[in-house]
């Protein structure tokens, strides 16, 4: 199947001897039997180029799929024997690094027979090593290709605003579009895709206001981090992720109507990671009571 793939890949039987180092004749040989085995040809030859045939390019993805399902095995069976790296594998979005972090010492004790490896990325970076099997499970959004993974849907958060020192009046208790315009805003926003970020441009253009974004990112912290230096504006994150502000900046909610922050647990579909997924349910079932006395609502 490598030989096959590489044939195709390179276009001439010529090419692939030189990437696979070995010599054309014997290629060449492998392929005639590939043909013999299967019945038909997969290939149409047009001088020293070869062209797939529609049965050609059937084989083609089932191998490329197999390929990759082998080189995914051989790389976990080297992961575990050597126990060089996490035997858990936690993708974890800046939209819940607080959540988790927050709990991480019950969750170490509830895998006490693991290494947890955290890798930090937005919810689209973090879709991609999903998908190339470099992540285990992720605490994210919800993906955007979602019929490509599990989801499981654990605690919801509401939008609010953090705003600098002295630039809310004391006896604001939620701020409005219009109001929220008038401050420089430090945003969310996905490195792929639609999210709050536009929702909320779209609202306040649609309401004849013009923003003004100061400042982006992927990163609940970086923005939280922008007020610690001084800067005097608002931030719009998640409730979730507002633990550490505690009394040093007004946190308050906004008369817009966003969709809420869902913290979910995400995995591949078809990936062996059913049990871990189950045990992070379980552990997040019986931290209900905790999260139901923070910013979020376990689901």
């Amino acid at each position: 199947m490598l030989y096959f793939c590489t044939i195709v890949e390179q276009g001439q039987i010529s090419r692939a001897a030189r990437v696979l180092n070995m010599a054309q004749p014997p290629l060449s040989q492998r392929l005639r039997e590939l043909e013999d085995e299967f019945g038909c040809k997969l290939f149409l030859r047009k001088g020293h180029t070869l062209t797939l045939t529609e049965a050609g390019q059937v084989l083609y993805q089932r191998a490329r799929e197999i390929l990759r399902s082998v080189e995914e095995t051989r790389s976990e069976v080297i992961r575990v024997a050597s126990q060089t790296e996490p035997t858990l594998r936690i993708g974890l979005s800046p939209t819940c690094k607080n959540f988790l972090l927050s709990r991480f010492r019950a969750l170490h004790a509830w895998f006490p027979e693991r290494q947890i490896g955290l890798i930090a990325g937005d919810s689209s970076y973090l879709e991609t090593l999903l998908l190339a099997g470099k992540l285990d499970i992720a605490l994210m959004q919800p993906p955007m290709q979602a019929e490509k993974f599990a989801i499981y849907p654990i605690m919801t958060s509401k939008t609010v605003a953090v705003a600098a020192q002295g630039i809310l009046p004391a006896t604001v208790r939620s701020l409005s579009l219009a109001e929220l315009s008038r401050h420089p805003l430090l945003l969310l926003r996905r490195s792929v895709g639609v999210g709050s970020y536009e929702r909320l441009l779209q609202s306040m253009h649609d309401a004849g206001l013009n923003p003004w974004v100061a400042f982006y990112s992927s990163d609940v912290e970086l923005l939280l981090d922008l007020l610690n230096q001084g800067f005097a504006g608002v931030a719009v994150v998640p409730e979730s992720e507002t633990a550490k502000v505690g009394n040093a900046y007004p946190v308050v909610p906004i008369d817009i109507d966003l969709p809420d922050y869902h913290l979910s647990v995400v995995c591949r579909r078809g990936a062996q990671t059913e049990a871990p997924v189950s045990r992070l349910l379980a552990f997040w079932q019986g931290d209900a009571q905790d999260c139901a006395n923070g910013a979020g609502e376990v689901m």
